[in-house]
C-alpha cells in the first residue's frame, strides 16, 4: 500500500512538472512555405529556447542584399532583443538556435537582415510568434 502510494505521488509529481511548451511556427507571406517548431523549456529561473525552421529560402530571396536570419525575442510589455543568429544551412534548406531567457511569455521574432549589427527588426519578418497565444498551431503575423 504504501509502495503503491509513493508511486502515485511520484507520478503525479512529474505530471505537475509540465515539460516544455511546443508552439507551431509557419511562416509570414514573405516566406509561406516555411514551418517548423520552438520549444520553451523552464531551466529553474530562465527558459531555453529551441527553434527550428524547414522549407527555408536563403535569405537573400527573401530580401535584396539579406544576409542573416536574425532571432529576436520581445518580453511582454518589453522591446525586442536580438538572441541570436540561425544557424541555417542551405543544402537541407533548414534553420535551427537555441538561445536562453529569463521570461516565459515573449514574442519570437525572425527577421531577414543585412547584418547583425541591428538595433530593431526589419519590416522583412519570416516568423513571429506570440507564447501567450492561445492556439499553438497560428502564425502571429500582424
Amino acid at each position: 500500500m504504501a509502495r503503491t502510494l509513493t508511486f502515485m505521488l511520484l507520478a503525479l509529481g512529474l505530471f505537475a512538472c509540465g515539460g516544455p511548451s511546443e508552439y507551431v511556427l509557419t511562416g509570414t507571406a514573405r516566406s509561406a512555405g516555411t514551418d517548423g517548431m520552438m520549444i520553451v523549456e523552464d531551466t529553474g529561473g530562465n527558459h531555453m529556447v529551441t527553434v527550428e525552421l524547414e522549407h527555408l529560402p536563403p535569405a537573400d530571396r527573401i530580401s535584396q542584399g539579406g544576409q542573416h536570419y536574425v532571432v529576436w525575442i520581445k518580453p511582454k510589455g518589453g522591446t525586442p532583443h536580438v538572441v541570436g543568429e540561425l544557424d541555417y544551412d542551405p543544402d537541407e534548406r533548414i534553420g535551427r538556435m537555441t538561445a536562453t531567457t529569463p521570461t516565459s511569455e515573449f514574442e519570437l521574432i525572425i527577421s531577414v537582415e543585412r547584418t547583425m549589427t541591428v538595433s530593431h527588426p526589419s519590416e522583412v519578418l519570416v516568423v513571429k510568434k506570440n507564447t501567450a497565444s492561445t492556439s499553438s498551431s497560428s502564425n502571429d503575423d500582424d
